[in-house]
């Protein structure tokens, strides 16, 4: 799928979730999310945001919900050959999203096809997955404290719940919606695209193609790095015949994300202040 984007990478829609209830006005969330897609973003009449797409020399305009619609549409196939033929669904949402991005998902699963029978925090599933599958685990009447930190590859959030065997409550969760893995790269892809700059005059990052190729070895570089003290970060013509060869040292990996390691012990520190008046029952 990667090397699909890499060579269509115009017509490649990333991250559409991300623009889930977002209008023109949101300029700032706009400007964070265009630092990691490859397609344009254009504005309608209405004020909302649609994906333009080019096919067969033909420009198309796709709003956010009819893509996500794909993508459900797509997932219910799945299901259809496994002769699980129900169009009920219930979907998970970020805890921070509002009631805008909750529609806006509720009306891509109608544009589908599906009837969305509840929309759901992701926090909240998460517990009932733990508490489901460790039912046999948990206690009757003595409560199971269990912090959950969720780092994906574009949010971060920090659940706190309570479990007993027939029963769960979630105490407090907080979400970064800005903090994952890809703001990791995003940083060391700064100081690559920089050193590449002053060597050979040109910027990769300027280039859409050269920042999905930095941002595929990046991430495998970061998980190497995840066991190991040094990782390889080698690109063949990278950019007008010049290559890109070069170490990274866990050490530095870790001084570029400091920001982002502040932001993370912020989100938690604020959700253990917001639990501090736990009530044990």
């Amino acid at each position: 799928m990667k090397t699909q984007i890499k060579r269509n990478f115009k017509n490649s829609i990333l991250f559409p979730t991300r623009f889930l209830g977002l209008n023109a006005t949101c300029a700032e969330q706009i400007a964070h999310e265009k630092k990691f897609i490859t397609h344009k973003v254009s504005t309608l009449a209405n004020n909302k945001l649609a994906f333009e797409v080019t096919q067969a020399g033909n420009t198309h305009t796709f709003t956010v919900e009819q893509v996500i619609a794909f993508y459900l549409k797509k997932l219910h196939e799945f299901y259809v050959k496994d002769e699980v033929t129900t169009k009920d669904i219930v979907v998970t949402i970020p805890s921070y999203a509002t009631n805008t991005e909750r529609q806006a998902l509720v009306d891509a699963a109608e544009i589908a096809g599906l009837n969305c029978l509840r929309v759901i925090n992701e926090s909240t599933a998460i517990c009932f997955n733990y508490g489901f599958f460790r039912k046999a685990d948990l206690e009757k009447e003595k409560e199971r404290i269990v912090c959950f930190v969720d780092m994906g590859h574009a949010k971060t959030t920090v659940t706190i719940a309570g479990f007993k065997q027939q029963e769960s409550r979630i105490i407090v969760h907080k979400s970064d919606r800005n903090l994952g893995g890809r703001d990791l790269d995003y940083q060391v892809m700064q100081k690559l695209g920089e050193e590449f700059m002053k060597k050979h005059g040109d910027d990769p990052r300027e280039s859409p193609r050269c920042r999905l190729r930095l941002y595929e070895t990046i991430e495998k570089a970061r998980k190497l790095l995840s066991g190991d003290t040094e990782a390889s970060i080698n690109i063949d013509y990278l950019l007008n015949e010049e290559d890109l060869n070069r170490k990274l040292k866990r050490e530095e990996f870790e001084q570029l994300i400091d920001p982002q390691v502040r932001q993370l012990a912020d989100l938690l520190r604020s959700t253990l202040e917001a639990s501090s008046k736990w009530k044990t029952r």
